[in-house]
């Protein structure tokens, strides 16, 4: 059973939400029925420290429905399945979304590192781009202070994140050679999500500041499960593409 705590954090980034966004939602929601005011600092301790007093609980359980107990594997239709940390993907899943692409395969993050470490990812990314499949791959720029900053949020060494997106993308640029259809760009805005993109299928864990990448949600979702949420990432992905800068 997912902890009280989790549910919140799950629900709060099934919605796309902010802290103080959400915390609006709640008081929307609850209006009338509770005797204080949720904030963004409520939100906080909620996800973080203690669960939430049952009526936020219920808000939180309406929101995530059919999928609150659900972690079907990434690549399902039907609904939007959320997990309650990235980490509880296995390799085969996250592999598995993107083999076989034909026409879009995306690999949008900080470093990625799983992807660019993983011997099978070569030949899948050459197989896709030699079909003609479109095949970005779009990291945090190591060089720009937002990549120093991160280390900080999650509490890691300086230097920690810029070196493994050097070596990320020392890794794709490497297959890139072998197969030229492969692009590679690079943002320097604060990261704010994760998109992995499989023709209609897509994984996507937003950001939560300090927190682990790898603790953080993760959503499986496809275009018919969720043909709202899926544009709504596929405009982001295509806004910061066109907003990043090309590497040489």
């Amino acid at each position: 059973m997912r902890s009280a705590s989790a549910r919140a954090a799950s629900a709060r980034a099934l919605l796309g939400m902010t802290r103080d966004e959400f915390a609006d939602y709640l008081n929307a929601k609850l209006s009338g029925e509770i005797g204080y005011t949720i904030t963004a600092d409520s939100v906080e301790y909620y996800e973080e420290k203690d669960a939430p007093p049952g009526e936020v609980s219920e808000v939180c359980i309406s929101v995530l429905g059919d999928t609150l107990e659900f972690p079907a594997p990434a690549t399902a239709g039907g609904a939007v399945h959320p997990y309650a940390g990235r980490g509880l993907i296995s390799r085969e899943q996250w592999n598995e979304i993107i083999s076989g692409a034909t026409e879009h395969l995306w690999l949008y993050g900080m470093a990625e590192q799983g992807y660019a470490n993983d011997d099978a990812v070569p030949a899948i990314l050459a197989e896709a781009g030699g079909c003609g499949c479109s095949v970005r791959v779009l990291l945090l720029d190591p060089d720009c202070p937002v990549a120093a900053a991160m280390d900080a949020d999650e509490g890691s060494p300086p230097g920690t994140l810029p070196a493994r997106i050097r070596a990320s993308l020392a890794r794709f640029d490497a297959m890139r050679r072998d197969c030229p259809a492969i692009e590679v760009r690079a943002y320097d805005t604060y990261p704010t999500v994760s998109i992995v993109r499989g023709d209609s299928s897509m994984l996507v864990t937003p950001y939560l500041r300090y927190v682990l990448g790898s603790n953080s949600p993760t959503f499986a979702l496809t275009s018919e499960s969720a043909p709202g949420l899926f544009s709504q990432w596929e405009r982001h992905f295509e806004s910061m593409w066109n907003n990043s800068r090309e590497r040489d």
